[in-house]
């Protein structure tokens, strides 16, 4: 069995920021300062982290937890008036080829689907409904469940053996992302990990550096897919290079297009790729 778990903004959603500007003037209802932030602090981050950050901008110091639940609160209000905003001005759109490209999931008898989001939940609901998304996702792990994503995966992964009744192995589980972020939480698992890029949002040295096994340009490119979660045997034509086929996701966690693979780490003394002065991408 496989489980195919999916991120939200910027990955099955192409809608840029949205969320950010409701986040910041929920903050601003609530400590009565305009919030001073960095938009590439908030991109494939959690919302739990997201809403302290931006929290901490305007006020100057950390949230409790009950303000951190008065942010959440009033951003939950704030939401669908963005979003009304968005899909007046044609900026609302799901990505391109994603609701084919799970079409063609679920006729895979083994194959599960599931959200790896840092969205909190009612909000990830919110997104995906007005995108017609929403009726093929019933489980995953959100952005309260933890403010690092790969406790945030693995939340996805132990609700996703209950609703399905099966208990995932590493090697089980394919995150599809759009940031480093996704592919290194993917990564510090075990689970598989594939980037798709249409939207633009990550920064694009660091998912280099990353390595995801498979990058796609967008959903239509279903076979490079379909050949990572081994539905399809490699065709003649699939890209060299856009993907990369280890035996198990444990043995690409050290691999980089650099070339350092785990047998040379081991010869520096080096425990992990992160640890190489070039490998630094969190």
């Amino acid at each position: 069995m496989k489980l195919v778990l999916f991120d939200i903004d910027g990955t099955l959603l192409n809608t840029g920021a949205f969320g950010v500007p409701s986040l910041a003037k929920a903050v601003e209802n609530i400590t009565g300062k305009t919030p001073k932030y960095d938009l590439n602090e908030l991109i494939g981050v959690s919302d739990k982290k997201n809403f302290a950050y931006m929290y901490k901008c305007a006020a100057g110091k950390a949230p409790t937890a009950k303000q951190l639940k008065e942010v959440k609160e009033e951003y939950l209000k704030l939401l669908p008036e963005e979003l009304e905003s968005l899909q007046k001005s044609k900026k609302y759109k799901a990505a391109s080829g994603v609701e084919d490209f799970i079409k063609t999931l679920l006729k895979y008898p083994d194959v599960k689907l599931g959200l790896a989001t840092g969205n909190v939940e009612e909000a990830a609901k919110i997104k995906l409904e007005s995108a017609g998304l929403a009726k093929y996702f019933v489980t995953g792990g959100f952005g309260w469940d933890a403010e690092k994503r790969p406790q945030l995966l693995a939340a996805a992964v132990k609700r996703a053996g209950k609703e399905f009744k099966h208990a995932f192995k590493p090697e089980e589980v394919f995150v599809i992302g759009d940031t480093h972020l996704d592919v290194m939480a993917a990564k510090e698992n075990g689970y598989h990990s594939a980037v798709v890029k249409e939207a633009g949002l990550a920064d694009k040295e660091r998912l280099l550096r990353a390595a995801a096994e498979a990058e796609v340009e967008d959903f239509k490119d279903q076979e490079v897919l379909l050949v990572w979660l081994d539905l399809k045997q490699d065709p003649k034509g699939v890209e060299k290079g856009s993907y990369i086929m280890p035996a198990s996701a444990i043995e690409h966690v050290f691999f980089s297009r650099t070339g350092i693979d785990e047998q040379r780490l081991k010869m520096f003394r080096i425990k992990k790729y992160s640890d190489l002065e070039s490998g630094k991408i969190w």
